[in-house]
């Protein structure tokens, strides 16, 4: 049986056990997919071990960890390279490297956005690297980096990447796609920040999933099209499992299919 893990911290109600599930069920791979939470990142050497042992075939990792583990592996993705994290790890030929799926899990999640030349992010944490590589290359969009510790994110200051200070906004921007990257606990006056990005957002996208529509996403009205994580999810999690068999398996998973399993689970 091949294992595989999620590794953070305060991890225990995350969806990924049930979509790797689901997929081994329907690839009919002897697969099992667990949680490891670790509440310090001087446990990292430990999980690294249960995977040059093969205790471990693979892991995904999350918040607050997807720089820290960088240190520890023998070779970096290219394009994870370039974006300054990783959420995945596969040992090949007893080289552990490192992947970043967020980026192309956000990718799709927004494949039919159009018409938006403006996009705001909020929050400073590490799930914002892959976003910014997906947006910075754009440069008929401008980002808005939107955060309370504008220090944090100097570094991805760009050509068209802008940081802004949370209490100091006052930007209206048209025709904008507004993504809530904060973690799921943040309290954050929503009533008071949203209408000084945008009056008339074109999208709205959460990337917290825990809630089908979050109190950032309640804000709007119907007017703006608005979305949580679980598509982004979801995507990184398929390009997970092509990662560790090195194979395109997720080309037999229906996604829509996977997607209303995890809805009926987690959300009726």
């Amino acid at each position: 049986m091949k294992k595989f893990a999620l590794i953070g911290k305060g991890i225990h109600k995350s969806f990924s056990p049930a979509i790797h599930s689901y997929c081994f069920d329907i690839l009919c791979i002897d697969a099992k997919y667990d949680i490891i939470d670790i509440d310090s990142s001087s446990k990292i050497i430990s999980v690294i071990n249960l995977l040059k042992n093969g205790k471990l075939d693979g892991i995904n990792i999350t918040s607050p960890y997807k720089k820290s583990f960088i240190k520890y592996i023998d070779q970096l993705n290219p394009r994870a390279e370039s974006i300054g994290s990783i959420n995945c790890i596969h040992n090949n030929d007893s080289k552990l490297i490192g992947n970043n799926t967020d980026w192309f899990g956000f990718a799709k999640s927004i494949e039919n956005f159009k018409n938006y030349t403006n996009v705001v992010i909020i929050g400073a944490g590490g799930v914002v690297l892959p976003l910014i590589y997906y947006f910075k290359n754009r440069q008929s969009l401008s980002v808005h980096l939107v955060a309370r510790d504008t220090s944090r994110i100097q570094s991805l200051n760009a050509d068209n990447v802008y940081l802004h200070n949370i209490d100091d906004l006052n930007l209206d921007l048209q025709k904008c796609m507004i993504i809530n990257a904060t973690p799921a606990g943040a309290k954050i006056p929503w009533n008071s920040v949203i209408p000084k990005i945008s009056s008339t957002a074109l999208y709205a996208l959460d990337l917290n999933y825990h809630l089908e529509a979050t109190d950032f996403l309640n804000y709007y009205s119907s007017q703006t099209h608005i979305k949580n994580g679980l598509d982004m999810l979801i995507y990184q999690a398929l390009m997970s499992i092509d990662i560790w068999f090195n194979e395109n398996l997720s080309a037999s998973i229906n996604f829509e299919d996977l997607k209303n399993n995890i809805n009926e689970l987690y959300y009726k």
